[in-house]
């Protein structure tokens, strides 16, 4: 009995392994480094945020001293139902557990917002990078 579960342990960890991607996702902090020392408009031109599967709200704002380009993360939030368990006629007849359920009719729906914040110098160059938001 105890090789059946031996067995079975290597046989899941061999699974997970086959169905894990040998790739990570590079960190968006990580994936932005190399435009720093670039212009507004070729970062402009070249930053493809929905490549890396961010969600963009819409075309980058640009100012003289910044390029703000802004990230969309929907998230669905399930509305907790409480639920009542037991017999009418037995003691725990009125126990009530809270339980989430998630389908769209009991949950909803909250936009979280990251600003990726480039700060150029006067010629128009990203110096730094700031992030402001709750989704970054």
């Amino acid at each position: 009995m105890t090789h059946y579960k031996i067995y079975l342990a290597a046989l899941v960890l061999g699974l997970q392994g086959c169905a894990t991607s040998g790739m990570r996702p590079v960190p968006l902090q990580d994936y932005l480094q190399p435009y720093l020392g670039q212009s507004a408009d070729q970062i402009q031109q070249n930053l493809n945020l929905r490549h890396l599967g961010f969600q963009t709200l819409k075309q980058p704002q640009r100012s003289k001293e910044q390029l703000i380009f802004t990230v969309l993360r929907p998230i669905q939030i399930p509305v907790p139902m409480a639920q009542s368990y037991g017999d009418l006629g037995s003691p725990m007849s009125g126990s009530v557990r809270l339980g989430s359920i998630s389908t769209s009719q009991q949950s909803y729906d909250v936009n979280f917002y990251c600003h990726i914040i480039f700060e150029l110098d006067r010629q128009q160059i990203a110096r730094a990078i700031r992030y402001e938001g709750k989704a970054c």
